[in-house]
């Protein structure tokens, strides 16, 4: 936790504010464990908040649990405790508006803009459609998920498959260009730092690499369980890539997966099966992989975020969407529709 204000240590841990404080002080501007001001036998006690900033939406969960409650009943606590809140944020959602590329409905709020023209707002399977042209803006699209990563805890799970591809392929070039903005809040940690990008998991049926997981994880730990669950997932995509090819998969000497963007499909793949069982009623969003990883809207992206990664080269797009498929059917889940 980050060192104590307002007589309290405060954290963010993914959607979730942490404060751990003495119930007992008498003055806020204290440290916690100051004797003079606490009574250092009295159990601190943790508050857990979220979203992480209320301030615009509204508290949806608060917990405070006992301060020396063992860390994995801590954490299984806090898990079913936000598994539940978000649970109850979905159900209130209203659908009052369509991405303007696949007519999908959505609250307005939780369809961004890719590009300049802020009208043109999309689901996240179409995020990088080929019917978008020009003026491609990454940097403020990084800004808007930010946005809803930490004000809205019933944001559409495939938002942080979208981050996590704008995070792999730009890489701390990326990271520089959101912090030179002149944008006034700062980036998320989770821009540099794959392990803090959360990734929310099925709530429901889930395939056995991610049954010891909460109601979501870091994408790094995330990508850790998938690998563990299925070692020869690389293999599987080069195989499945080379029967598309219909050639041998060593055939012409190229490797075509873009080890870079790997973290991105696994992110792709398992953040839209969540999607998929937490918007029943709704179309799948495996539509995503019906051209919508399209070269030129990609390198028009990867310009502006300083990936040094060729968009046009066909490793980008068969990583994405063949390994995106590979992927996904691994885990079990069906993506076609």
């Amino acid at each position: 936790m980050a060192s104590p204000k307002g007589g309290q240590w405060s954290a963010y841990a993914g959607p979730v504010w942490s404060l751990l404080s003495r119930p007992s002080g008498t003055d806020t501007d204290a440290h916690p464990d100051d004797a003079e001001r606490y009574d250092l036998t009295i159990t601190p006690e943790f508050t857990f908040i979220a979203p992480p900033i209320s301030i615009n939406t509204g508290e949806a969960m608060v917990l405070k649990v006992p301060g020396d409650t063992p860390p994995p009943e801590l954490v299984s606590q806090v898990s079913a405790a936000v598994a539940r809140a978000r649970e109850n944020e979905i159900a209130k959602l209203v659908n009052d508006a369509q991405c303007a590329i696949c007519g999908d409905s959505y609250p307005a709020r939780y369809l961004l803009a890719p590009t300049v023209a802020q009208e043109v707002t999309v689901c996240p399977s179409c995020a990088f459609d080929g019917d978008l042209f020009g003026g491609y803006d990454p940097v403020r699209l990084a800004y808007d998920i930010d946005h809803l990563w930490f004000e809205e805890l019933a944001m559409p799970a495939g938002w942080a498959a979208v981050a996590a591809l704008l995070a792999c392929a730009g890489g701390k070039t990326f990271v520089e260009r959101l912090n030179d903005a002149g944008v006034l809040a700062l980036p998320g940690t989770h821009w540099s730092d794959l392990s803090q990008l959360w990734i929310w998991l099925p709530p429901h049926s889930r395939p056995a690499a991610l049954d010891g997981l909460g109601a979501g994880a870091g994408l790094a730990r995330v990508v850790e369980a998938v690998e563990a669950a299925h070692p020869d997932l690389r293999e599987r995509f080069r195989a499945h890539l080379a029967e598309e090819l219909e050639q041998e998969s060593d055939e012409d000497g190229r490797d075509y997966l873009v080890e870079q963007l790997w973290p991105a499909v696994i992110a792709y793949a398992v953040t839209l099966a969540t999607q998929e069982q937490e918007r029943p009623g709704h179309r799948p969003p495996w539509h995503v992989l019906s051209d919508s990883f399209e070269p030129g809207t990609l390198a028009g992206h990867f310009r502006q975020i300083g990936s040094s990664l060729d968009a046009h080269g066909l490793g980008v797009c068969f990583t994405l969407e063949v390994g995106l498929q590979v992927s996904a059917e691994a885990l079990g889940w069906n993506v076609h529709y």
